[in-house]
């Protein structure tokens, strides 16, 4: 935990801007309560189809990344960014891969074609964790391949000497909140993830194999969500934005979690933002990945034990 706060309180010495602060968090505190408010996510962007769901999920990310980019080029002297090549083809890469991930485009209607109805659920829960592999980590890959193969880190998931010590202490300070959490009825609404299905009865297999399945895919997907926030956006576009990626990362980061209760949204900034610092300082995201995969795990299993009492 110590080294956790080393980071932190470097990290804002170095890059604290009183002005950029506060109107990143202005900006933050409006966006909140305007999605809430409308309920924007599930009303408005879950419901489209196809390209279209692609382009105005491309549009919701984009305006979040952009605008927080925008304050920070006019809060600070010296800032160029927006002048060079290597910053567009880099955020304009992110944006496009969150989009892809987040819209998943003829998904749905591809296992409803090919899939009996009784499974469906099931598949698309499973497939919908799984196609971040095809969406996220092949083209940073390939990215990686051709433009930072110079690089040792792959976006921090070679890291050197890593201490993993830190992010466990953190996951059991972690808990209490979790299982506190878990007697909110939000949280039970949201939580578990896994919702039961007969999938195992047509498939023909014991239960726990179809939740271990889906739990198994459900905690790999944050490898892909790590790999593109804090490796791609933070280690990635270090050579351009400098500590400036970490608070453009965490804005974005926010609006990823529109579609989840309020209370999750808004931690989410402030969980971002130390992933954001810690891969940073450490150009790894082996400690993102502990945390994020651990409380995803506990929230399930905090949620599997409340609805079963």
């Amino acid at each position: 935990m110590k080294k956790i706060w080393k980071f932190l309180v470097h990290h804002v010495k170095e890059d604290f801007n009183t002005r950029a602060y506060l109107l990143i968090f202005i900006f933050l505190a409006v966006s909140v309560f305007v999605n809430y408010w409308l309920d924007f996510e599930d009303t408005y962007l879950e419901t489209q189809k196809g390209f279209t769901k692609f382009f105005v999920y491309f549009l919701f990310y984009g305006f979040a990344y952009f605008s927080a980019l925008l304050i920070l080029y006019f809060s600070r002297k010296g800032n160029t960014f927006f002048r060079k090549r290597n910053f567009w083809i880099r955020s304009l890469l992110a944006i496009g891969l969150l989009s892809l991930d987040g819209s998943q485009p003829f998904l749905h209607e591809a296992i409803n074609a090919s899939f009996d109805v009784q499974i469906q659920y099931w598949v698309y829960k499973v497939l919908t964790n799984l196609v971040g592999l095809i969406f996220i980590m092949v083209p940073l890959f390939v990215f990686y391949r051709c433009y930072d193969n110079r690089e040792t880190h792959y976006y921090g998931l070679r890291p050197h000497h890593f201490d993993t010590r830190p992010y466990f202490q953190l996951l059991l300070l972690m808990l209490p909140l979790i299982i506190g959490a878990s007697f909110i009825d939000g949280f039970l609404r949201q939580y578990p993830m896994y919702k039961v299905t007969q999938a195992y009865t047509v498939l023909g297999v014991p239960e726990w194999v179809t939740v271990g399945i889906y739990e198994a895919v459900y905690g790999m997907d944050f490898i892909n969500v790590e790999l593109l926030f804090r490796g791609f956006m933070v280690i990635g576009m270090m050579a351009v934005l400098g500590r400036q990626a970490v608070l453009a990362m965490a804005v974005t980061y926010c609006y990823l979690h529109f579609g989840k209760p309020a209370g999750e949204a808004i931690s989410s900034i402030f969980g971002g933002y130390i992933l954001g610092v810690v891969a940073f300082e450490t150009r790894s995201i082996w400690g993102g990945i502990i945390v994020h995969v651990g409380i995803a795990w506990s929230m399930e299993l905090v949620a599997f034990i409340q609805k079963s009492l």
